[in-house]
């Protein structure tokens, strides 16, 4: 038996499964009256059918680029052959072996596999090709998979998983006729389908094959043909080509492709071909209609019977278009989504194909007990005997059991628009979004997207209405458009032309027939800031606007316009330039552009989206066995240069700024196994130490540090460790760089009148033997002391691990001898976040743990690490002592009071200076704290005993502290300095003249701020949290 097996060793499931349920003994489901008879298993409709009718056409497929038809006997002897093939797989009958992973498009390879698992008695899962390896591999860790089919595009390798081309294994020379006597007892529950992921790992749920009644109902025809067009990882999809078994009838699948344009050429030719019923987005209907139209501008198609449309908003004109072109069809429109079915509000419209098209769109609810609401904007119940519009909302009784679901129960109840939350009564209630008028009390037409709704002068104007205005009006010139709001609020027009258009499509053209359309039609003066001319409108897999894309297209718009030239990439030899060229080659060949082939592209900006850039993703990993998430190519401006160093850094997993020694060995040559509580008394937690040994009080953190540990303790002397000239000037200079901080009168009154009484200056060097100190001085502090802090470092980003190693590696080690010298001292170690080794692309927040792994990136972070393994190593010998790591430090709540050198503040400079930020279209988040609220923290984990066990701290706290880093230069913006958002791509353009000599600089600084953009776990800090301020807003400081 010939096949293509990718065998990786077995892990152990997070979720047993439970053993398979026979039919007999699963639940029933209620039987619905249906003029098409009684509902069957997926099996049984190929069985009965393939035995009584046996040349009835089941597969319809243009995969080849021509129509190939499989009967429904040829596809039974196929699946057979497949099902005896997967029977002999080792551990096929294993307990808990109960679902079998597919990674197809809508291909005839998955119609086949489904049914060679569903006849053994399993279910199918199948994955779609955009997730991200980490998702594929929880998703079979979950489900217990062995096996992933697949046939068109290999999946990267999962961990404990065989892959498994089913289309090697041959048809059987002998094979029974059909009958269910040579399958396995079916399972009513065919398949596991999963949420999109979106948001992290999707969910997944059973599914059972009579979830699609409905659909057999909507469809109404017998032995229809039925074409498949999204991804069989959406529902929609399964429950069409079950539908269509239980109808006797037919799927037609056409050629798989990325490129959109291609796609319609397909369906044309589906049309052309007469299939019966197809569902599609308004979106993607245009352009099939606008593609036909360019071969034959009368093209109809008169044997399609049902047109489905839906996903997005759906105006009047594609509606007029898909009549004129489909005169026979009745056309049909379900309204609902993922969040309204929760509560049960699905709703329906059918316009007859014998029936004149209405005016407007009217949906009726069709379940009991669900009620239709209206919102205003504020999100205030609108009574509806005053309007009649406003924000559709569904809501059920308070008593409802659908209050206890996941997402009503972690609904935010201070927002108002949220998709799910509470009426004032406890009515659960699903938000829409989407602005509406009522007709009646369950019916309703769809006006648009509140969203999409802009205030021109003091007046709300629907951007969904003027799209469908000039589609309407202009079609003589106009095939579809889209307008978007910019983050400068100006409207830009997005355009297609028709493939003749009647009148001259000058751009100053399009904007003036627009303009006197709108004054026509009595629209609101709305002022079109720009527009321009795309080849289409960019779509995802689904068949939807890529509202993302076009957004970005609009910000972007300079760069888009006419025709981009990238660089070309350098000629060499060298593996970096080597790859780059192999990848630009790759990604030229996904998009079907040959002018691509050879440059340095930005990927965001080429044209890739969410499936084209998953099957780069791919072909990287089958190409140079490295895992990329594809939402990280699409995102941070990468080109094939910029891919190829990260293919480069994976394959041997080395950070941005890699170490230059060996950590882990520098960790162990280190330790200093004397540095142990062994043959000292047990430690006495020092609830009011008598001293406490602070260092970097001259720092940032320390001056602050200062204060707080000062006030927590009121009867400790601190012992400051200061570089000065003498103990005297020690003091001094830690009391002239708080002045310079610290701008509470408050506070500098306490500083100098409570606390520098009881403080000791120290003079000395981290970087020294013992700090620099004497053996009487070391023995003399040892012993009066109870508490170390110790927040010393030299702190500069650029420096490599050796010019930082003195002060903060080897100043960490004297700190642990101190805090074992004469008694055990709680050592508090301020380390920082950048320690902790971020694999890229992570997903979940950074835990409260020291980590081994020592792939950490610049010399800082690493000497933090180092510092880190030699705590934990004493602290294994029963050195008691905490690792406290902030976020990035930001300025003083209250004042503003900031470390102008640290990084956060040069990279802000530098893009003020430039005028430039590359903030723009790249979800970038960076972490903050108020210095001050960090002080406050660090002091209250030093005063709590039960800290000790805890050991390690993030301070962080996720509501207050995370910014984008749009959000951040908005606020620069609000002050005056004009910033330009850009891609960043265009901004290494510009670090790159030679007119910008610190360049280079400023693209390390970049990338640290990428490096930062993480999330991080506290549940150890909490505790220990005081409520402070948010500090993102412009208004904050004085």
């Amino acid at each position: 038996m010939a096949n293509d097996q990718d065998v990786s060793e077995d892990i152990e499931p997070l979720v047993p499964q439970q053993a398979q349920t026979p039919v007999s003994q699963q639940p029933t489901f209620p039987s619905q009256p249906d003029p098409f008879g009684p509902w069957l298993h997926p099996v049984e409709c190929l069985v009965n059918i393939a035995r009584d009718e046996p040349d009835a056409l089941l597969i319809n497929t243009y995969e080849s680029g021509i129509s190939e038809r499989l009967s429904y006997l040829r596809v039974w002897k196929q699946a057979y052959s497949v099902a005896q093939a997967l029977k002999a797989l080792p551990g096929w009958n294993d307990d808990g072996h109960e679902v079998i992973g597919t990674f197809c498009e809508a291909e005839a390879s998955w119609v086949i596999y489904s049914f060679a698992v569903w006849m053994l008695g399993k279910k199918t899962l199948n994955l779609a090709l955009n997730f991200p390896a980490a998702v594929r591999k929880a998703l079979c860790e979950r489900h217990s998979i062995k096996y992933i089919l697949y046939h068109h595009t290999k999946p990267g390798r999962t961990i404990g998983v065989t892959l498994i081309d089913a289309t090697t294994f041959p048809v059987l020379d002998s094979i029974p006729p059909p009958s269910l006597e040579v399958c396995e007892p079916l399972d009513d529950y065919v398949t596991i389908q999963c949420t999109s992921g979106t948001t992290g790992i999707p969910k997944s749920f059973r599914f059972a094959h009579t979830g699609a009644i409905t659909i057999r109902t909507s469809i109404g025809i017998s032995k229809c043909s039925v074409g498949l067009l999204q991804p069989p990882s959406f529902a929609a999809t399964l429950s069409l080509f079950l539908s269509s078994l239980n109808l006797g009838g037919s799927v037609w699948i056409p050629k798989s492709t990325f490129n959109a344009v291609e796609k319609a050429m397909d369906v044309v030719q589906i049309f052309d071909d007469g299939v019966s019923y197809i569902f599609m987005t308004p979106s993607f209907i245009k352009l099939v209609i606008s593609i036909a139209a360019s071969r034959n501008q009368n093209a109809k198609w008169t044997k399609t019977r049902v047109i489905g449309l839906g996903s997005e908003y759906i105006p009047m004109s594609v509606v007029h278009m898909t009549r004129g072109r489909f005169p026979n069809a009745q056309i049909q429109s379900g309204y609902a989504s993922s969040e309204t079915a929760v509560v049960g509000a699905i709703s329906y419209m059918r316009i007859p194909n014998n029936s004149p098209i209405p005016e407007k769109l009217v949906y009726k609810l069709a379940k009991p007990g669900v009620r239709c609401l209206l919102f205003d904007e504020e999100g205030n119940i609108v009574d509806q005997n005053v309007s009649n519009s406003g924000i559709l909302v569904f809501a059920v009784d308070p008593d409802h059991p659908v209050r206890n679901h996941p997402d009503f129960v972690n609904a935010d109840p201070n927002d108002r628009l949220a998709s799910f939350g509470f009426l004032s009564d406890g009515s659960p209630r699903v938000c829409t979004m989407d602005w509406v008028e009522m007709v009646s009390e369950n019916e309703f037409t769809v006006v648009g997207r509140f969203d999409q709704k802009i205030k021109v002068n003091g007046v709300y104007v629907d951007l969904n209405h003027l799209e469908a205005l000039v589609v309407q009006h202009l079609s003589h010139t106009i095939a579809d458009c889209a307008f978007v709001q910019t983050s400068e609020k100006k409207i830009v027009m997005l355009y297609v032309l028709q493939a003749r258009p009647t009148t001259r499509t000058e751009p100053s053209d399009i904007i003036r027939m627009t303009q006197d359309l709108l004054a026509l039609v009595n629209v609101s003066k709305v002022p079109i800031h720009n527009c321009f001319q795309l080849d289409e409108i960019p779509m995802i897999e689904s068949g939807k606007r890529d509202l993302k894309k076009i957004k970005w297209i609009a910000e972007n718009n300079d760069l888009h316009q006419g025709s981009v030239v990238y660089p070309r990439l350098a000629p060499s030899d060298a593996p970096l330039f080597r790859i780059a060229a192999a990848i630009s080659s790759l990604g030229s060949q996904l998009l079907g552009i040959p002018s691509l082939d050879g440059r340095n592209y930005s990927i965001s900006g080429a044209g890739f989206d969410s499936l084209s850039v998953g099957r780069l993703a791919l072909a990287i990993k089958e190409e140079y066995d490295v895992e990329i998430s594809p939402m990280m190519l699409l995102s941070n401006g990468l080109t094939p240069l910029d891919v190829a160093q990260l293919v480069i850094d994976l394959q041997g997993n080395h950070p941005l700024m890699p170490p230059t020694v060996d950590l882990d060995q520098e960790a162990a040559r280190l330790d200093d196994a004397s540095v142990t509580a062994e043959g000292l008394p047990p430690l006495v937690f020092p609830e009011s130490p008598r001293g406490i040994v602070l260092t970097g009080a001259t720092g940032f953190l320390g001056s602050f540090l200062l204060y707080e540990l000062a006030a927590k303790f009121p009867a400790a002397r601190i012992y400051c460790l200061v570089r000065a000239a003498s103990d005297q000037a020690a003091i001094d200079r830690i009391f002239d760089t708080a002045r310079k901080l610290i701008l509470n009168p408050q506070q500098t009154h306490y500083l100098v009148n409570n606390v520098k009484p009881r403080l000791v200056g120290v003079c000395g060097d981290l970087s020294l033997d013992q700090w620099g100190l004497t053996n009487k001085r070391w023995k003399k502090i040892g012993k009066e002391t109870d508490m170390v802090v110790h927040c010393g470092a030299e702190v500069h980003w650029l420096d490599d691990y050796e010019a930082l190693k003195g002060p903060n590696v080897l100043g960490t080690a004297t700190a642990l001898r101190l805090a074992t010298t004469h008694h055990l001292k709680p050592l508090h170690f301020i380390s920082a976040v950048g320690a902790i080794p971020m694999a890229r692309g992570a997903r979940t927040p950074l835990e409260e743990r020291v980590y081994s792994n020592w792939n950490v990136s610049g010399g800082y972070a690493q000497t933090k690490w180092v510092s880190e393994q030699l705590i934990n190593k004493a602290r294994s010998r029963g050195v008691p002592a905490t690792i406290i790591r902030p976020s990035l430090i930001a300025s003083d709540s209250v004042y503003g009071v900031c470390h102008s050198d640290d990084y956060i503040w040069q990279y802000i400079k530098g893009c003020i200076r430039i005028g430039i930020a590359p903030s723009n279209a790249t979800p970038v988040t960076i972490t903050m704290n108020p210095v001050d609220h960090v002080a406050k923290v660090v002091a209250a984990i030093a005063a709590s005993e039960v800290a000790l066990p805890k050991f390690v701290f993030h301070i962080s706290d996720p509501e207050r502290s995370v910014v984008t880093e749009t959000k951040l230069f908005e606020i620069v913006n609000a002050y005056g300095w004009p910033v330009m958002f850009e891609t960043r791509e265009r901004f290494k353009a510009l670090l790159y003249r030679p007119s910008l000599p610190n360049g280079s600089s400023m693209l390390t600084l970049m990338h640290l701020i990428l490096s930062m953009s993480f999330l991080v776990d506290n549940t150890n800090t909490r505790p220990e949290e005081h409520p402070r301020p948010n500090i993102f807003r412009p208004d904050t400081h004085n």
